[in-house]
């Protein structure tokens, strides 16, 4: 985990279809992170996207997510 991504943890995924992921934007505060999560639900309604917080052994493949997921 680069120093970047350790000041960033907080993360909006857009969820794809066959279980995959796709990055959206990295955030170091929650609250920013939802604040931007209502305007691109409000962009794109039909998708489907979640809020967690990664660390470095996330990052890695290591773990389960311990994030909240937010339901479009």
């Amino acid at each position: 985990m680069n120093y970047q991504e350790q000041l960033n943890p907080w993360v909006i995924h857009q969820m794809l279809p066959d279980l995959k992921r796709s990055l959206v934007m990295r955030f170091r505060r929650r609250v920013d992170a939802e604040s931007y999560l209502k305007v691109i639900q409000q962009m794109r309604p039909k998708a489907q996207f979640a809020i967690a917080f990664e660390t470095s052994s996330m990052l890695k493949g290591e773990g389960a997510q311990v994030g909240a997921s937010v339901p479009s």
